[in-house]
């Protein structure tokens, strides 16, 4: 059994797809499976990725119908065997240290059941976007996550397999916010079993055709996991967390409107966000000075 199970996620990523596969071969840690999910691509993707288990037999490949984001990450999931699990969006990059300094944190505390790195942005072409993820360190609670996500994206993330306590872990109702959910609930298992690998060892694309960018979507959905958890958690400072995590999406929507040009939405989210929890938001360095970080 390999030590990490690597699950891969790829639709129509034919521009990317060998990109994030080399960047997983140039791994300095390498007792790792990696399971890719085609999940019914119709453009050159299955092609690439045969190619790559013909080279490698580390690589497994399912060629799938379409089943969405959630669907194809559970197919992954179910089919993954090692201790840990680290998850892999088909048009991001890891820089080479990634899986080795993550196992090696898990190793050392196995009191942390899910760690995640600090993240760069680029472009389609891969180039430098200028934008990080949140520097923040330590450990973190589901409340500190509920209220502030700063995980960023789901290509930064190793958890440990024990954590997935259904057959189909990601809510396959959810196509956009089902990482976001699946990693709270783990968070949920027990008090400050999130930690932070203080160090920028994943590439986040940003590209056109990502659902991520989706924000019109991806404000419903959000409303529907906050109804879960309400449902779910019943811990002290749940319900100011989630009016804090609510002010704090809102800014994140305010972004997505204005990465997409419509400046008068995003104001209109801001006001949003300030009218929710104004004095969080006038607290927020993240709206004054570091204009680079925006999760």
């Amino acid at each position: 059994m390999p030590k990490i199970s690597i699950v891969i996620t790829a639709y129509n990523a034919e521009p990317f797809i060998a990109a994030a596969l080399d960047s997983v071969l140039a791994q300095s840690f390498a007792d790792f499976e990696a399971i890719v999910i085609n999940d019914g691509s119709s453009d050159g993707t299955a092609a690439i990725l045969d190619s790559y288990a013909s080279r490698d037999p580390r690589f497994r490949i399912v060629h799938q119908h379409n089943q969405g984001p959630a669907g194809a990450l559970n197919a992954g999931l179910r089919l993954a065997s090692g201790e840990y699990i680290a998850l892999f969006d088909g048009d991001d990059r890891f820089l080479p240290n990634k899986l080795e300094r993550q196992v090696a944190a898990l190793d050392a505390h196995p009191e942390i059941d899910l760690n995640f790195t600090w993240s760069i942005w680029i472009d389609a072409q891969g180039r430098p976007l200028g934008i990080h993820s949140a520097k923040v360190s330590g450990r973190l609670s589901y409340l500190e996550l509920l209220e502030d996500f700063v995980i960023g994206n789901t290509s930064s993330v190793v958890f440990r397999r024990r954590c997935l306590d259904l057959p189909d872990p990601c809510d396959p109702t959810l196509a956009y916010c089902y990482d976001l959910d699946l990693f709270l609930r783990i968070a949920m298992l027990r008090p400050g079993n999130v930690e932070v690998v203080p160090q920028v060892l994943t590439e986040y694309r940003r590209h056109p055709g990502q659902i991520s960018r989706n924000r019109w979507a991806m404000e419903p959905e959000w409303d529907r996991v906050v109804e879960k958890l309400r449902a779910r958690s019943s811990l002290p400072g749940a319900a100011r967390s989630l009016i804090r995590g609510q002010s704090n999406m809102a800014r994140y929507f305010a972004f997505l409107a204005y990465e997409s040009g419509q400046y008068r939405d995003a104001a209109g989210r801001l006001l949003a966000s300030l009218r929710r929890h104004p004095w969080l938001f006038l607290a927020n360095r993240r709206n004054w000075i570091d204009r680079k970080s925006v999760v």
